[in-house]
């Protein structure tokens, strides 16, 4: 089986740049052109959303761009020139800044955040190491991590690069002027601007977030440097209070922090279900998966997630022709519900169970009554009904009370999932369709993922 879940590697993270599957390019244009005039004054930056929503794409997006035009970057000149190609012909993208990428879940276990963004920046791309050009620089990240660890780290970073030339520098005591030194080389050598990218410090141990974000306030505040975070504050709001205690005000104490707090849109669903996912078994069970997306409001990875799921049960839907009373309610069930329970089984699985309880249609009449969705009214209909699509009313011949389309969407839901009143169920006839017994089963067995007409093989 095909997985379509995307990885933030280099190559996707330029094919995402490149096609604007999700619909952000002009998102990230416009940060680029925020950043051009975040100038003068040493920045940090709040880049906020869920888990899963995209944010570690967003800022290696944003950073691909910024190095392709710096021209002290390590980047080769076939990459740089694809990527440059990329930005759009209305928007300036800074140039000469060096850009550092920064994982804090995967260093959290380290002892001091400056030493550990010294040693991300001495290993990263950006940096050309040779002892000729870079031995002063070198020197001054090992004298700064002396200091601040107390020990000898000089092998550490000379194995990192290759190279010994640490071995004579114990003595500092001063972490301001040595961090002031590291940066003067570092900027002068590489570019004009230093932006660091931290990721994932909402995921990290409440000790490390909070020294993490206490140490660079104090000892990284240099008026060259632009801090981009990509977090949810949310999260990080709970690693505060778990730290400080519930009572202690983290909104507050984060505004020390971030100058400028910047909200990630949602994604295009449409986009990257119609030309990513290709669900396109049947064009209602289609439109029924993008607005269900909408209206759960679905991250990237949840609508990766969503699409795979899709992909199951739109292959066993698309054999369910309609016709008769029977097929036309299999159908209805398949293509309209189904891909609203598939997305309250991700989205929450209380709401999922009181839906399949009968307890609650809103979800269903929700998205079924948006107009992006071409509801087929006519499996709705009796022989002597109409619709009035300006009202969303049906009026029976010869009865001057119509009902509305929302109520006969409650009656579909009530065939579908109340609980039988005698020994046996019923059918129950509405419009064009009859629902049996047998109606439920088929919707159970999709959403199962187990239905005896599943495909689990696609390219």
């Amino acid at each position: 089986m095909k997985s379509y879940s995307y990885k933030p590697t280099d190559d996707n993270v330029l094919h995402l740049l490149k096609s604007n599957l999700i619909g952000r390019k002009q998102d990230i244009m416009r940060f680029l052109a925020l950043l051009s005039n975040m100038e003068g004054d040493c920045y940090s930056i709040a880049l906020n959303g869920e888990w899963g929503s995209g944010k570690t794409f967003f800022i290696k997006q944003v950073k691909l761009l910024l190095d392709a035009k710096n021209p002290y970057s390590q980047m080769p000149d076939d990459l740089r020139k694809e990527v440059i190609k990329i930005v759009d012909s209305n928007f300036s993208v800074p140039e000469s800044c060096t850009t550092i990428y920064y994982d804090a879940w995967i260093n959290d276990n380290h002892d001091d955040p400056i030493l550990s963004l010294v040693y991300a920046t001495m290993v990263s791309n950006q940096i050309k190491f040779s002892p000729e050009k870079n031995r002063s620089l070198s020197n001054t990240a090992a004298a700064l991590a002396s200091v601040i660890s107390g020990r000898d780290i000089s092998t550490l970073l000379s194995q990192a690069k290759g190279t010994d030339t640490f071995a004579s520098l114990r003595n500092a005591d001063n972490i301001h002027s040595l961090v002031r030194e590291f940066l003067d080389q570092l900027i002068q050598e590489h570019g004009n601007r230093l932006v660091f990218f931290i990721d994932e410090l909402d995921r990290c141990k409440p000790n490390y977030a909070i020294r993490f974000l206490e140490r660079i306030k104090h000892y990284l505040d240099d008026d060259r440097i632009t801090f981009v975070f990509a977090v949810s504050l949310s999260q990080l709001q709970w690693t505060v209070k778990s730290y400080y205690g519930s009572e202690f005000n983290s909104t507050r104490y984060l505004d020390k922090f971030f100058d400028l707090r910047i909200s990630l849109r949602s994604i295009d669903h449409e986009s990257f279900f119609n030309r990513q996912l290709d669900i396109g078994h049947n064009y209602i069970f289609e439109t029924v998966c993008i607005e269900a997306a909408k209206y759960f409001n679905f991250s990237l990875r949840e609508t990766e997630r969503y699409g795979q799921m899709m992909k199951i049960a739109g292959s066993a839907i698309q054999k369910h022709p309609g016709g008769f009373p029977e097929a036309n309610a299999e159908v209805f069930a398949l293509c309209y519900v189904a891909p609203i329970v598939l997305a309250l089984q991700m989205y929450d699985i209380d709401l999922y169970n009181r839906f399949m309880a009968g307890l609650t249609p809103d979800p269903m009449i929700g998205i079924l009554l948006s107009p992006n969705v071409g509801l087929r009214v006519d499996f709705l209909l009796s022989r002597q009904e109409t619709y009035d699509s300006e009202s969303q009313v049906i009026n029976y011949a010869g009865e001057e009370t119509p009902i509305l389309l929302s109520d006969r969407l409650r009656e579909v839901y009530a065939a579908l999932f109340s609980k039988p009143s005698g020994r046996y169920r019923r059918e129950v006839t509405i419009g064009s369709m009859t629902f049996e017994k047998s109606t439920r089963r088929c919707l159970e067995e999709i959403v199962s993922m187990l239905s005896p007409q599943s495909e689990y093989q696609f390219e």
